[in-house]
């Protein structure tokens, strides 16, 4: 999953398969005609591939929702090709970080009284990769080493919406539904396994917005499948800019020449 932060003071969908019955009984090749025809979709009603593909990087920013206590953090989040990521949340001064270059994966966590910087594990690892992928991880899912099937079409809030399956290519899994109507992913349910645990999220996506003349989604509400939405995270983007100018070491782990976790512009 996109792991959830604990923080010791707070305790921090076009239908393109007729029916499940079809998709049984489909030769693979329709099925995966069917499929690569709804992410083709789904990449026009974003803005198209070749804006999409100018995008090499994102900077996002705006509030962490602590659930079930309604707190407002401050929140910073950049994702960029080859798995590039990092997520600063802040609160009176201190800086949580979750970060990775695409290969090592490391964090901050002065909330829990560990303030200097930690490597994390390679499950830990493979999620925030995820993460950094702002075109969902079906798009050029070959290119990326990722197999995806037809889902089961769902019913989420009202919608019929179509669901992509990714195998990805870490081994983990990850299902996104795709709004009939806008052709946007409006909810993913992602399978990982950390520490031989399955680990199961739920993420609704909502309040797209453009940038360089590219959908982008800018409320994510996060937390067990199932779970009662007043007890999931909620990120909360005012802002977003494409191609941002970023330091070299944004994503690296810190060396005593680095810049502090936060201090980045």
């Amino acid at each position: 999953m996109p792991r959830f932060r604990s923080f010791v003071l707070l305790s921090l969908p076009l239908a393109l398969c007729a029916s499940a019955a079809l998709a049984l009984v489909a030769p693979p090749a329709q099925l995966r005609a069917g499929v690569d025809a709804l992410i083709t979709r789904h990449v026009a009603a974003r803005g198209g591939a070749d804006r999409l593909r100018a995008i090499q990087s994102l900077e996002r920013r705006g509030h962490f929702v602590v659930p079930g206590m309604g707190m407002r953090l401050d929140l910073a989040e950049w994702q960029a090709r080859g798995g590039h990521y990092r997520q600063d949340i802040t609160l009176q001064g201190l800086t949580a970080t979750d970060a990775t270059d695409g290969h090592d994966g490391w964090q901050v966590s002065p909330f829990e009284g560990r303030k200097d910087p930690s490597h994390l594990s390679g499950d830990e690892t493979k999620d925030l990769i995820l993460r950094a992928d702002f075109e969902f991880p079906f798009v050029d899912y070959r290119a990326k080493g990722h197999r995806v099937t037809l889902g089961q079409r769902e019913d989420i809030d009202g919608t019929p919406a179509d669901a992509i399956v990714v195998h990805l290519a870490d081994g983990n899994e990850a299902t996104y539904w795709i709004d009939p109507d806008t052709g946007m992913v409006i909810r993913a349910l992602i399978r990982e396994t950390v520490r031989g645990a399955e680990d199961v999220t739920e993420i609704d996506y909502g309040e797209y917005r453009q940038v360089e003349g590219v959908w982008m989604p800018m409320t994510e509400e996060m937390g067990p499948k199932g779970s009662d939405p007043s007890r999931r995270q909620k990120l909360v983007f005012e802002t977003v800019k494409a191609n941002p100018s970023e330091p070299a070491t944004l994503y690296t782990f810190p060396s005593q020449a680095a810049p502090a976790a936060g201090s980045h512009p």
